[in-house]
């Protein structure tokens, strides 16, 4: 995170700001508690990121630590999956939380859930994953007339 002082920020607006794309920037005051500057998507994540981590550990907390419960009990398309499908959502999901609860980055864990969800959209829409098309290991010799 940048740092800049209040006097910086008004004598050299556009100096400071040019850091934003950056991070976040810190502008210090002597007689006041520091300000943060950040880009709207930044704040977008970060509070996104939290509500949703907040539910996720309540409701794994609520399930005795049974993640897959917890996703089925709070989001209702998770019907749409398989069991090995959900078992996967579930452990790629614990994964990120907890790595985004404890890094205090949301942008992963928010866009896995988005996938997901676009996943069980599709199914619900008649999409299905195809089956997987083994090939052979060796080209195969054909006979041409």
């Amino acid at each position: 995170m940048r740092t800049a002082t209040f006097t910086d920020l008004l004598r050299k607006p556009k100096e400071v700001l040019a850091h934003i794309d950056e991070g976040q920037v810190r502008i210090t005051r002597r007689d006041g508690d520091d300000l943060v500057i950040l880009r709207g998507h930044d704040l977008d994540v970060l509070e996104n990121g939290v509500a949703l981590s907040s539910l996720l550990i309540r409701a794994i907390g609520r399930n005795k630590g049974d993640v897959v419960a917890a996703l089925t009990e709070l989001f209702a398309w998770t019907g749409e999956f398989a069991p090995g499908e959900l078992r996967a959502y579930a452990a790629e999901i614990e994964q990120l939380l907890y790595a985004a609860s404890e890094l205090g980055t949301f942008e992963r864990l928010l866009r896995a859930q988005q996938e997901w969800k676009e996943t069980a959209v599709a199914y619900t829409m008649g999409m299905r994953p195809v089956e997987h098309l083994e090939l052979p290991a060796a080209p195969i010799r054909v006979d041409r007339p």
